[in-house]
């Protein structure tokens, strides 16, 4: 247990948390090839397969407690978890109100919205679809939540008269058998083939299309959670970083930048091609380097280090922004991918030489479409890079306008 003390006292209505109020931040990140559509998409026959089960809400937070059923960790700052809310989706979760709702549905004996699971390699099930209903029963259960004062006791607020302040502690007997008791329909997704994990994020794309959507970079630290994950995650701290990106992003595109970066540095050596789109090459690096961080971790995470220092003293906060008050994508992993190169070979780069750099990067008219329009075509991610990379070096772009 933590030093945190419980709040046994309940938010007033209308007190505005912290926590849900993170869940409308705004991405602040230009990505203009981020509502892209795959041009073949997988078909689900030739990489999942199927089916259905019932489970009753008291074996399902059973499940919960004992880690067979697992919540993804969307939380940019993990190490701030509460005892008891290891891996709480603090950008994810509901309001209040919605908690309160939920459970009184249940109470009444309403029908559930079924949930999607896909089974894992060690016969755990990752959470596809349902995290806030999940662990809004489980908070219920356990008579606690979190709010903008820590931990809450968890007692209904917004709900009839009926049941306004019970707790599953103080409910009836007869109601906490009705709510242990309710069934929830669950699908059972379990990937197949070589192809699986690439339709479990088609189909995490698909369902969260409604509601409280996931991005695309939550999804991937859901689906391919391991050393490289961990890896984006501890870079994501540096404070050069930070003061370049701004405030942790609750959609993880601080994290998606990153990861864009690292995964490009292949293509800027020649050791690989880029192949759109952009979300399937990430996917796919991810998938490659899970559970192994790639041999020249360390060299990357130094160059990282240095790169994000030196945009940092040159630029601040604006050497990744264009115009406007928005982090470009396509302009952030060019100068990432072009310095990082340009730092094998000069690690004595200044911060003065990089301002320049960028000012000669930006007066070019082949840069500014790379960064602008069809970011995720090759030639375009292939055109950025090995500007942004001449550029650091030293070189003239006065042949390479458009």
């Amino acid at each position: 247990m933590n030093n945190e003390a419980y709040n046994t006292s309940e938010e007033e209505p209308g007190t505005e948390d912290p926590l849900e109020s993170l869940t409308q931040e705004d991405s602040g990140v230009v990505d203009p090839e981020s509502d892209a559509v795959e041009s073949a998409p997988i078909h689900a026959d030739d990489a999942l397969r199927y089916f259905g089960a019932d489970f009753d809400v008291d074996g399902l937070v059973k499940r919960l407690d004992n880690g067979t059923f697992i919540i993804p960790t969307f939380e940019p700052l993990a190490e701030d978890d509460i005892a008891g809310f290891e891996g709480f989706q603090r950008g994810l979760v509901w309001k209040k109100k919605q908690m309160d709702r939920f459970i009184e549905s249940i109470l009444l004996g309403y029908p559930v919205p079924g949930i999607f699971l896909v089974e894992l390699t060690d016969r755990r099930y990752l959470v596809l679809d349902g995290q806030q209903r999940l662990t809004t029963l489980q908070a219920f259960k356990h008579g606690k939540y979190r709010s903008a004062r820590g931990v809450s006791n968890f007692s209904l607020r917004y709900v009839g008269d009926d049941y306004k302040r019970s707790t599953y502690a103080n409910l009836e007997s007869k109601s906490q058998r009705l709510f242990d008791n309710t069934f929830i329909q669950a699908t059972i997704i379990v990937p197949k083939g070589a192809e699986g994990k690439r339709g479990v994020y088609s189909l995490f794309e698909r369902i969260n299309s409604g509601g409280t959507n996931l991005k695309p970079q939550q999804i991937r630290v859901a689906l391919y959670a391991g050393e490289t994950v961990n890896f984006v995650r501890d870079l994501n701290q540096n404070s050069n970083w930070r003061n370049l990106f701004g405030s942790h992003n609750r959609d993880l595109k601080d994290h998606e930048l990153i990861l864009r970066a690292i995964s490009l540095m292949p293509t800027a050596r020649g050791f690989q091609v880029f192949r759109p789109p952009m979300a399937a090459f990430l996917n796919d690096y991810l998938d490659v380097h899970q559970d192994q961080l790639p041999p020249d971790a360390e060299d990357i995470r130094s160059l990282f280090f240095r790169a994000v220092q030196l945009l940092d003293e040159a630029r601040g906060r604006d050497a990744l922004r264009i115009r406007g008050t928005q982090v470009n994508a396509a302009h952030t992993d060019a100068v990432l991918v072009g310095l990082m190169t340009a730092l094998k070979t000069n690690h004595d780069l200044s911060a003065e030489q990089v301002d320049s750099a960028l000012s000669r990067l930006l007066s070019n008219d082949r840069y500014q479409y790379a960064v602008s329009e069809s970011t995720s075509h090759s030639e375009q991610v292939s055109a950025r890079i090995r500007l942004a990379a001449k550029a650091f070096q030293g070189g003239s772009l006065a042949d390479e306008q458009e």
